[in-house]
């Protein structure tokens, strides 16, 4: 099974709903530092939605800070899982140009504003290498 991972800005993406995305996925959410995880992830009926889910919160705070923290992530990933597919949940245009680079190096990863253009992902192939959507 191909392995996901769902790189996640909550300061861009308020409101997220994982539960359409299947098991091959696993999620980071980035909090920034004056923000609380979902409140989903604190109540017991709805935690086995977050078991495969980690949340990073940051320390610090400035301009693009969860950018970087995800662009880092990115790096660390691909080092040592250089198979994996990455997606980035993020409405920033910023990412693209980063996206390009590491899909020219033979990664995988894309730009999504939505968990809806991830639903099909187990019918639809990915995009070449060279190409972000």
């Amino acid at each position: 099974m191909t392995k996901n991972l769902l790189l996640v800005n909550l300061e861009h993406k308020h409101k997220l709903d994982l539960s359409p995305l299947n098991q091959s996925f696993r999620t980071i959410i980035f909090v920034g530092v004056n923000q609380n995880p979902p409140k989903a992830a604190k109540k017991p009926e709805t935690a086995h939605r977050f078991s495969r889910v980690d949340f990073v919160k940051i320390s610090g705070s400035g301009k693009n800070a969860l950018d970087f923290h995800i662009a880092f992530e990115l790096g660390r990933t691909f080092e040592t899982a250089p198979d994996i597919q990455c997606f980035v949940l993020s409405g920033d245009k910023g990412f693209d140009p980063l996206l390009n680079h590491l899909n020219a190096n033979g990664m995988t990863c894309r730009r999504v504003e939505s968990i809806a253009e991830l639903v099909p992902i187990n019918v639809v192939p990915l995009v070449a290498h060279d190409q972000v959507v």
